[in-house]
């Protein structure tokens, strides 16, 4: 797998993904104007995960540069979930995370019912911090709570 940053022209192939069935619920969608602004924003970076001529998955990564040092995973989606990609994916983005852009704290939030999301992020080394309720609106009104997890540098660098 290799991975490359994102450009503008990346943006249908990843509303692709997300727009996959069941990805709504899972990990959000934009549309292509939220993608266009986010990815001229140079404290968003995002990523794409090739595996040959292929996009296997892409991320986006907030708060880059900030003082605090504490990036945000705001999503991470792939094109086959199950087989491993993911979970291969993020390790990936991880390495950029902390050896790259230097961060001390990576944090992300993931819907409680996210089960297979939030196994890899605890399989990951991640902890989570809580439940922030009532934190998502769905297109529908309902409101959605998440969990708060985060991963430390320390945490990161220690030997599994």
């Amino acid at each position: 797998m290799k991975i490359d940053p994102a450009s503008k022209s990346d943006i249908p192939a990843m509303m692709h993904l997300e727009r996959g069935e069941g990805y709504a619920r899972l990990v959000g969608r934009w549309e292509a104007a939220q993608h266009a602004a986010a990815i001229e924003n140079p404290s968003c970076r995002y990523y794409l995960a090739r595996e040959g001529d292929d996009i296997a998955g892409f991320a986006i990564l907030q708060n880059v540069g900030s003082e605090n040092r504490c990036l945000r995973l705001r999503r991470i989606a792939v094109q086959d979930a199950g087989r491993g990609t993911g979970s291969r994916f993020l390790r990936s983005l991880l390495k950029i995370c902390f050896d790259d852009l230097d961060a001390h704290r990576v944090e992300l939030f993931v819907f409680e019912d996210n089960e297979r999301a939030h196994r890899a992020y605890l399989k990951n080394a991640f902890v989570e911090e809580g439940v922030v309720r009532d934190i998502h609106r769905d297109a529908d009104g309902a409101f959605r709570s998440m969990r708060l997890m985060s991963l430390l540098r320390p945490e990161w660098s220690r030997p599994v």
